[in-house]
């Protein structure tokens, strides 16, 4: 996890201001930064970062030499993002998953960039040129983002409410910090001083539909009919592809265990990935819970068929 935090039309010290983009620190471990946008001394962007790809060059907000006007502060996961960049054939200045964002866009503006993404992700996009803030957030909100907006257009962008709650603004002494729904993209449009408007909300997708990247899965082809065999194999199938498309990462990869069922067979399907892989290092497990509760006992009767490391945290 990542911690995004942006403002537009700030109009206090964005010194001060920077301050409560601190608080969201412990989500980024690894670096921070704060970047002024250029032309508009009173926006900025922030960021804490989790190097789980491209440890060197992934540092954001994002900014590709291709589209030097467009800015890119986003947290999550795109598992689709070499599909699409194989098939539209761009070319990537890195290895960052979230750098596809910035081609779907410049490709076919922001409708488009939010239907395509098959993964976890919260978004905060500027276009300079065209003067348009967009804010995303992937379908069931597994990535969280909160936003603010005054009447006279300033608007405070955060990863958790905590590092907008104590931001100062001069028309209110506080703000109303509201969720951000899952499963929408915002347009607002940037004016020459800094503050927004709100254009639209649109639900680009709901979880009963068939998303619009699904004809970019590298899902095995599923086998019609319901007949419980039938069942069985198309559950196998996306089963085994859910937990494949999630080992993206330069980092470790770990599992917390619980010992019920579902933990059990991601365990077992994500350690015969890491042997087909070949991957060097033993799968380490995490199971939590109070001493000889239930949870841990079945935790410690799984592992042992599955993995070669692991810990227990009791309390």
């Amino acid at each position: 996890m990542c911690g995004i935090w942006a403002l537009f039309g700030s109009d206090h010290c964005l010194s001060a201001q920077c301050l409560s983009a601190m608080k969201i620190a412990h989500r980024g471990p690894d670096a921070f930064r704060f970047e002024n946008v250029n032309g508009y001394t009173n926006c900025c962007f922030g960021f804490h970062r989790l190097a789980v790809v491209d440890p060197l060059f992934g540092m954001q907000p994002i900014r590709l030499r291709k589209y030097p006007s467009l800015w890119l502060c986003y947290n999550g996961e795109i598992y689709n993002h070499r599909a699409l960049q194989q098939y539209f054939e761009f070319e990537y200045q890195t290895n960052v998953d979230g750098e596809i964002l910035l081609h779907l866009y410049n490709r076919g503006g922001i409708e488009q960039t939010a239907r395509m993404l098959d993964g976890v992700f919260a978004f905060i996009l500027l276009d300079t040129a065209n003067r348009k803030v967009f804010l995303g957030r992937d379908t069931y909100g597994v990535r969280p983002m909160f936003r603010a907006l005054t009447e006279d257009g300033f608007l405070a962008v955060c990863s958790e409410a905590k590092g907008l709650v104590t931001l100062k603004h001069s028309t209110t002494p506080f703000l109303k910090v509201e969720p951000f729904p899952p499963g929408h993209y915002e347009v607002l449009d940037l004016k020459p001083s800094g503050k927004v408007t709100s254009v639209e909300m649109v639900k680009f997708h709901h979880c009963t539909d068939e998303p619009a990247h699904v004809c970019h899965d590298g899902v095995e082809k599923l086998f019609p009919g319901f007949e419980l065999e039938t069942v069985k194999s198309n559950l196998r199938i996306l089963f085994n592809n859910a937990v494949k498309k999630r080992l993206m990462t330069d980092r470790r990869i770990g599992c917390l265990l619980s010992g019920g069922l579902d933990s059990s067979l991601v365990a077992a399907t994500l350690l015969k990935h890491l042997k087909e892989a070949q991957v060097q290092y033993p799968l380490q497990t995490f199971a939590i819970g109070m001493e000889d509760s239930p949870d841990l006992l079945a935790a410690r009767k799984s592992r042992h068929g599955v993995v070669l490391k692991s810990l227990s945290l009791e309390f």
